[in-house]
């Protein structure tokens, strides 16, 4: 059984051994954000289902304490089972956006290089554009609007 994906939502034991395997090494942070991000789709599609159990009306048989709780937990157990096979598509991009963001952290003792720079040189790295800063201009003054013809 994979420790880093719980079969059960209630298996906090594996989210532990998520989290302290993703602080090991920068190896495991790739198939650790992939795993975070199936756990928010879970999340997420557990609030869905327990907003749309809402909207559906309650006959006065099945109405008690016990089937609410059932349905709780059937409904995280189904969420669970959906983001494992694939959900909604927002785990991907999420895992996308995490990986993305853990290629462009710079690690302790690593050295900064932008895109297109040159190692050798410190000079402004020529493969960025250089965008120069947006001009502002002044607001028109009650003198100016008077001229034009227009009351402040």
């Amino acid at each position: 059984m994979d420790t880093a994906s719980p079969s059960n939502w209630y298996d906090f034991g594996s989210l532990a051994e998520l989290k302290s395997s993703a602080t090991r090494s920068s190896d495991k942070v790739d198939s650790a954000s992939s795993e975070v991000a199936q756990q928010f789709e879970s999340l997420v599609l557990n609030l869905m289902l327990k907003e749309m159990r809402k909207t559906v009306s309650r006959s006065g048989l099945m109405d008690s304490e016990a089937m609410k709780t059932f349905e709780q937990m059937f409904d995280q157990q189904v969420a669970l089972g959906m983001a494992k096979a694939g959900g909604i598509g927002l785990g991907k991009f999420i895992a996308q956006q995490l990986e993305m963001r853990a290629s462009q952290t710079i690690m302790p003792g690593e050295s900064a290089t932008l895109p297109g720079s040159d190692t050798n040189s410190p000079s402004m790295p020529t493969g960025l554009p250089v965008v120069s800063p947006t001009p502002t201009y002044p607001l028109p003054t009650s003198r100016v609007l008077e001229q034009r013809g227009l009351r402040p």
